[in-house]
């Protein structure tokens, strides 16, 4: 696999920093991978399936609050959550690309969820859901 080798039997006990997440922030299974030279944390969006009965890694989906048009100059709130958890964790997520359109967002291998990586998550989506409350 391109992020951990997978484990048979993985997720069926979630770590504890799982639910510490808010209830909204989903689950992925990617069921294949495909390798980019170089690039070893960018995935494509057919690789994942919500369908979690399904052999694969779990991923935590960011596509809620990480999902930006690559192509435009506007700095949404996607883009800055995106920018600010791949800042302060290099190398920790998976760049998720969507083949049919310039859009990207962030995925995280549940096995690499730290602390950090959880408080973060949190503080982004409270910034995040204040943000679409007071622009709607």
């Amino acid at each position: 696999m391109i992020d951990d080798d997978y484990v048979p039997g993985e997720g069926d006990v979630m770590p504890a920093l799982w639910w510490r997440l808010p209830h909204d922030v989903g689950l992925a299974k990617r069921w294949r991978s495909s390798e980019v030279p170089g690039h070893p944390l960018i995935a494509f969006a057919d690789e994942f399936t919500s369908t979690l009965r399904t052999a694969g890694p779990l991923y935590i989906d960011l596509h809620g609050y990480t999902a930006w048009d690559t192509t435009s100059s506007t700095d949404s709130v996607e883009r800055q959550f995106f920018e600010a958890l791949t800042g302060a964790f290099p190398g920790m997520f998976s760049v998720v690309v969507d083949a049919g359109s310039p859009t990207v967002w962030l995925a995280l291998r549940l096995t690499r969820l730290t602390n950090p990586i959880a408080t973060a998550i949190i503080d982004h989506h409270d910034r995040y859901l204040a943000y679409r409350r007071t622009s709607a």
